[in-house]
């Protein structure tokens, strides 16, 4: 009976050796001496537009003013491409992740290319990135938080100021793209309506050489003011005439008169001429040149509609444009802050008392059962 007792405890003491005793050992082994120091860089920002009015009473303002649709999108593409392959990439030409994150101070179990991750390839070093930097939306206020872990305090802030600036140069180039889409359109249209102001000027140029014109109306109005003044002369040498035949019919003046009031008639029939009649007269340019007018007047219109149309697409474009407001810097943690050593071995040591708690009971009811 003793012996059968003695025999149970001595089972029992090996199963709490092997499941508890030694990996507790080798948790503070591992943990205590070998796993490498982690330094986790943080930085903070938040993508806003000027619609979203932020006013100087601070940062709450701003926050509580945030959930366009726009920034939102902004914040979302961030966060999507700081953990994607094109990231990765441009942060391993910078820095060489592979020498980051697999130098030989790094301990051999949480190195790039050691026990549990020994491949070299850049799809398993994409993997790799993915566990070290972290990023994270909160879509109730459009904070985006960015952690970088590295096994050295520097480069874990350099990689968080690098996926910081490239998160600026995101948002630049999504208010490029919007602000060339905004006003192509518009540009386009002005582009236009100068084309059609210019043909309609060089065909208004063309005219007036061809015809010898510069303005029919007012080359008419002239014309007229002239006739005026020719038949004003006319009236005035007719009532001499008339008044000198009722005085002195034969006076020697009267032919003189004649000649003059005849050669006044020829003008104001030459001068009339000029303005309506005849093929050349003004009155037959006129309706071209008026026609060609309106044109020119009507293009210039449109160019003048079509230019506000351009300053007011830029001027929504410039309210619609993003801003990344950095809200804390990349710090330089002066302590690491993984791994948690003895929460971990107390972790390895609670997992590994549960297990022997629960193989013990196991076991004894096996022993059990096969004494019956």
């Amino acid at each position: 009976m003793l012996q059968s007792v003695w025999t149970r405890i001595r089972n029992l003491n090996k199963l709490f050796l092997y499941v508890v005793i030694v990996p507790t050992a080798l948790s503070i082994i591992y943990f205590g001496f070998l796993t490498s120091p982690v330094y986790i860089s943080e930085s903070a920002f938040v993508v806003y537009s000027p619609s979203q009015h932020v006013s100087s009473s601070g940062l709450a303002s701003l926050l509580s003013g945030l959930g366009g649709s726009n920034s939102t999108s902004a914040a979302e593409t961030i966060h999507e491409y700081v953990g994607s392959w094109d990231a990765m990439m441009a942060l391993n030409k910078a820095y060489d992740l592979k020498k980051v994150y697999g130098g030989d101070n790094v301990d051999i179990f949480d190195r790039f290319g050691g026990v549990f991750f020994p491949h070299s390839s850049h799809v398993k070093l994409l993997r790799y990135y993915q566990s070290m930097v972290t990023d994270e939306l909160d879509n109730t206020n459009g904070i985006t938080k960015l952690k970088a872990r590295a096994y050295g305090a520097v480069d874990a802030r350099k990689i968080n100021a690098f996926l910081l600036q490239k998160s600026q140069d995101i948002v630049n180039r999504l208010n490029e793209r919007a602000r060339a889409k905004g006003v192509y359109y518009a540009q386009k249209d002005v582009t236009t309506a100068e084309q059609k102001l210019r043909d309609a000027t060089i065909a208004l140029a063309n005219y007036r050489n061809r015809h010898g014109v510069f303005s029919p109306p007012a080359q008419s109005a002239l014309q007229l003011g002239m006739v005026s003044k020719l038949q004003d002369h006319l009236i005035t040498q007719k009532t001499q005439l008339d008044a000198i035949r009722a005085h002195a019919p034969s006076n020697p003046q009267i032919p003189v008169l004649q000649s003059s009031i005849k050669a006044l008639q020829g003008e104001i029939q030459t001068e009339n001429a000029k303005v309506t009649g005849s093929k050349q007269s003004l009155a037959s340019k006129d309706t071209e040149y008026e026609r060609l007018s309106v044109n020119q007047l009507l293009a210039q219109k449109l160019l003048e509609a079509a230019v506000t149309s351009l300053e007011q697409a830029r001027l929504t474009a410039q309210k619609q444009e993003l801003y990344l407001e950095t809200i804390s810097r990349p710090n330089l943690p002066d302590a690491p802050q993984e791994p948690h050593r003895v929460e971990d071995i107390l972790a390895t040591l609670l997992i590994s008392l549960l297990i022997w708690g629960v193989l013990s009971i196991l076991v004894a009811g096996v022993r059990e059962h096969h004494a019956r």
